[in-house]
């Protein structure tokens, strides 16, 4: 345990991309089927992917900057709120670009507009993200800074864009009907960032000497 708490920043974001995937394929094969949680009721969305992944950091949290429970739960929390507003953002989204193009569309066709899963998965990336990092920085001051904070929103906004592969269509090599590459990246990045930037602290929340 130790050698985990005195891991340096390379070793960190291994250990949590190892978890995240570990994360990211439980999202994908047991997010909404398979071990089942109720979803809330209001919103429509299956809690377990942020559940898993917020348990991905809670840990981080656990090895590497406080023991508090209370501080666990927070990033727990965080992510789990993160993961439904990204997914609202991105619904919503993808409904707002469907009915723009359905009203500007000559009486009796649709348009078929290719990527606009791409668009409103960017949108949820973003928001995703941004709630999560202010989660982490409740807890650990270091994501407060703003450099920090963008190495999270902006690959957590950029990865957005493969919500685009969701869409099955032949026509197209990159619509494979599946969200598992989405998982995979984004949740292996955005955890082997966190991993690389906290800060381990000691037992009396001071930062570890190295």
């Amino acid at each position: 345990m130790n050698r985990i708490r005195n891991a340096s920043a390379p070793t960190r974001a291994l250990i949590l991309a190892l978890l995240a995937i570990v994360s990211a394929i439980l999202s994908n094969f047991a997010g909404s089927k398979i071990l089942w949680v109720q979803t809330l009721v209001s919103l429509n969305t299956p809690l377990l992917p942020g559940i898993y992944f917020g348990m991905v950091l809670g840990l981080a949290i656990w090895f590497w900057a406080s023991r508090s429970a209370l501080k666990i739960l927070t990033v727990l929390l965080s992510t789990v709120i993160a993961w439904v507003a990204a997914r609202i953002t991105a619904e919503h989204a993808f409904e707002a670009i469907q009915q723009m193009l359905n009203e500007i569309a000559a009486p009796g066709t649709f348009p078929k507009i290719n990527f606009v899963l791409a668009v409103s998965g960017v949108l949820g990336g973003l928001v995703g993200s941004t709630i999560l990092t202010f989660g982490l920085s409740l807890v650990c001051k270091e994501f407060g800074a703003f450099e920090n904070w963008a190495r999270i929103v902006m690959p957590g906004t950029a990865l957005g864009v493969l919500l685009e592969l969701l869409e099955k269509d032949d026509k197209l090599p990159v619509h494979i009907g599946s969200v598992l590459p989405l998982f995979l990246a984004w949740q292996v990045t955005v955890a082997a960032v966190i991993g690389y930037c906290i800060v381990p602290r000691s037992g009396d929340g001071k930062p570890a000497p190295h």
